[in-house]
């Protein structure tokens, strides 16, 4: 397999979540407030800001929009699927209940389906972006640059992700007798998989998970290029920019240009 399956999926859902990001692996009890590093983009955990001292006197508010919706979507090529709602009459004396079945015509392919989807962010994010900007000038080994925080995430209710590792995965699921047609942001659906074909990463939940997360750090608002320096593409990671800056600028005359905003960056791996 040319790239590892969290590279494949973190790929996939910034292409088509712009400012979130896949949790990997799926389900991993990300909390608001954690903090860690990006590698591309996948994040990894190294701790809450809880655990600052500095930060003890803080109070993260916290705001959850109980507004549920369904995401969905799949890579452009090679994922196709098909819905068969239960049959109104045993066939051969054999009862056909309501499946969905997933067929992958290539390899590292994605197919994403999260439904009764909430918000819950942190909603005094400015304020805790001044508190973080205290602690990063005071000491730049102890809030890095680089570290970025979680201040929103996804909890969804029902998922099923999918992942090829192969040309011909295909994975076929079942639902309960009673299910006339499977609707992940309907009641409980049991699920069980009856048929899969090849090799195939998968995560089948009615349990609920956290798939995304949104991010902030601090960064510059602009980075400007004179005449004699500019990027050689249009789009660059953070750590690019930071790299221009400390071997063109003095870092420090910015420092006060500093700002906690929401991450994303425009450049895939």
């Amino acid at each position: 397999m040319g790239s590892s399956i969290a590279k494949v999926y973190s790929n996939t859902v910034k292409k088509n979540q712009k400012v979130l990001y896949g949790v990997w692996e799926p389900g991993f009890p990300v909390q608001l407030g954690d903090y860690g590093i990006m590698k591309g983009n996948i994040f990894t955990q190294l701790g809450n800001i809880s655990e600052f001292e500095e930060l003890k006197h803080f109070k993260i508010k916290i705001r959850k929009d109980d507004t549920k919706d369904e995401k969905f979507f799949t890579s452009k090529k090679g994922v196709e699927f098909e819905l068969k709602p239960k049959a109104e009459s045993a066939i051969n004396g054999i009862n056909i209940n309501a499946s969905i079945e997933v067929k992958f015509s290539k390899e590292n392919a994605v197919f994403f389906n999260g439904a009764e989807c909430v918000f819950e962010l942190i909603e005094n994010k400015y304020q805790l972006g001044q508190e973080l900007l205290k602690i990063h000038k005071k000491s730049k080994d102890k809030w890095k640059k680089e570290f970025v925080v979680v201040t929103d995430r996804v909890i969804t209710k029902r998922a099923l992700i999918l992942i090829s590792t192969s040309s011909d995965f295909s994975i076929k699921l079942e639902a309960d007798a009673n299910v006339p047609v499977i609707d992940l942001a309907k009641a409980s659906l049991g699920l069980k998989m009856i048929k899969q074909k090849s090799t195939g990463y998968k995560v089948v939940t009615e349990e609920g998970i956290i798939p995304l997360i949104g991010l902030s750090k601090i960064k510059r608002p602009f980075l400007f290029f004179d005449k004699e320096f500019k990027p050689m593409v249009k789009a660059y990671t953070t750590e690019m920019e930071d790299a221009i800056i400390d071997y063109k600028i003095k870092p420090e005359l910015y420092d006060e240009n500093l700002q906690f905003l929401q991450f994303t960056d425009d450049l895939e791996e």
